[in-house]
C-alpha cells in the first residue's frame, strides 16, 4: 500500500470522528488495513470488528443470563430454555448455544439483500442443532433443507425441528458435503459438537470414523428440487469442497450465498475465486469481520 493511501485512510478514520465512533480502538485497526493487514476486509468493516465482536459477545451474555436448564436426559442432551425457544444440545455445550442464538440475532448471514427471503428454498450447511434453520424459517423460508454430519448434533437436531420435519418444512440430511460421495473420519470436540471437522483435527476432538460425505450437487437432485434460493455454508474448513461439489446447482439456480470465510487463512481469497469460476457474474460483500493474530479477515463473505 502506498504512503498517499495509507495517509488516506488514517484521514479517513480521522473524520469519523465527528460521527462519534472514532476513538483509539478504530484507529488502531486503521492502522491494520494501512499496513497491508486487512486485505480482503474493506476499511469500514475493519474498523468495525471490534464493535462487532464485543457486540456478540454482549448478546450471548444476555441470552445465557435469560436461559435455564430444563432437564437432562441419560443419553447425553440438555434440554434448554432460551429467548429463542427450546433447544436441546449434547451435554458440555451450554456455551455454545446462547453465541450460536447471538450470531443470529446480530444477523451474521443476513446482510441486507442477500438473506433469507420469504418463500426461499434454503440449504443449511453445517446445521449443528439447528439454530440457524429455525432462523432461517422465521425469515419466511419454505423449505430448509438441514445438512449435518456430527451424530451428537443430527440427534439434537431431529429433536429440536421434529415439528417442522413433519410438518414438510425441514428436510434433515445426515452426511457431509464435500466436492465428492464419500466416507472419511470426522473429529468432533465434545464441548463444542458446532467444530465437528473433516479437515481441522482439534487435540481435544475423538474421531468418529466413516461418516458420509455427499455432494450439494447429488443431494439436490436426490431430493428433487425444483430451485435453491439460498444457501449457508459454515462447515469448519471444507467451504472450498463443498462450493466444488455445488458446481451445478449454483450455475443453474444462482442462489445467494452465505459462507463462512474465517477458518484458515487462505479461504478469504480462494472462496471468491472459486464463487467466480462457476458463476462470474456474482456480485461479493463483504460480511463482519474479526482480527485475529495481528489480521483483519471476514467471517462470513456474501455472493448475489
Amino acid at each position: 500500500m502506498s504512503r498517499r493511501k495509507a495517509l488516506g485512510i488514517l484521514l479517513a478514520a480521522g473524520a469519523a470522528g465527528a460521527g462519534g465512533w472514532f476513538g483509539r480502538e478504530p484507529l488502531r485497526l486503521a492502522l491494520l488495513v494501512a499496513r497491508g493487514r486487512s486485505p480482503h476486509c474493506p476499511l469500514a468493516q475493519a474498523i468495525q470488528s471490534a464493535s462487532h465482536r464485543r457486540t456478540l459477545t454482549e448478546t450471548k451474555d444476555r441470552i445465557l443470563a435469560a436461559s435455564r436448564r430444563l432437564e437432562e436426559d441419560p443419553a447425553g442432551y440438555v434440554l434448554w430454555e432460551t429467548p429463542h425457544g427450546q433447544f436441546w444440545i449434547p451435554r458440555g455445550n451450554d456455551y455454545f448455544l446462547p453465541f450460536h442464538l447471538a450470531e443470529q440475532q446480530v444477523g451474521l448471514y443476513d446482510r441486507p439483500g442477500p438473506g433469507v427471503r420469504a418463500g426461499d428454498v434454503v440449504l443449511d450447511c453445517g446445521a449443528n442443532v439447528g439454530v440457524y434453520t429455525r432462523h432461517a424459517l422465521q425469515a419466511g423460508a419454505a423449505l430448509v433443507v438441514a445438512i449435518e454430519p456430527a451424530p451428537p448434533s443430527l440427534e439434537c437436531l431431529r429433536r429440536n425441528l421434529a415439528a417442522e420435519v413433519a410438518a414438510g418444512r425441514v428436510i434433515i440430511c445426515p452426511k457431509g458435503v464435500w466436492d465428492r460421495e464419500d466416507w472419511l473420519t470426522l473429529y468432533i470436540d465434545p464441548q463444542n459438537t458446532a467444530a465437528a471437522s473433516f479437515l481441522n483435527q482439534d487435540p481435544k476432538a475423538r474421531a468418529v470414523e466413516r461418516v458420509p460425505l455427499t455432494t450439494i450437487d447429488t443431494l439436490v437432485s436426490e431430493l428433487g428440487l425444483e430451485r435453491v434460493d439460498f444457501i449457508k455454508m459454515d462447515i469448519e474448513g471444507a467451504e472450498p469442497n463443498a462450493l466444488r461439489g455445488a458446481a451445478q446447482t449454483i450455475r443453474r439456480f444462482r442462489p445467494r450465498l452465505a459462507l463462512a470465510a474465517y477458518h484458515a487463512p487462505e479461504h478469504p481469497a480462494v472462496i471468491p475465486k472459486l464463487v467466480r469460476e462457476l458463476a462470474p457474474t456474482y456480485r461479493a460483500a463483504c460480511g463482519p469481520c474479526t482480527e485475529s493474530s495481528g489480521f483483519v479477515r471476514p467471517d462470513v463473505l456474501f455472493f448475489y
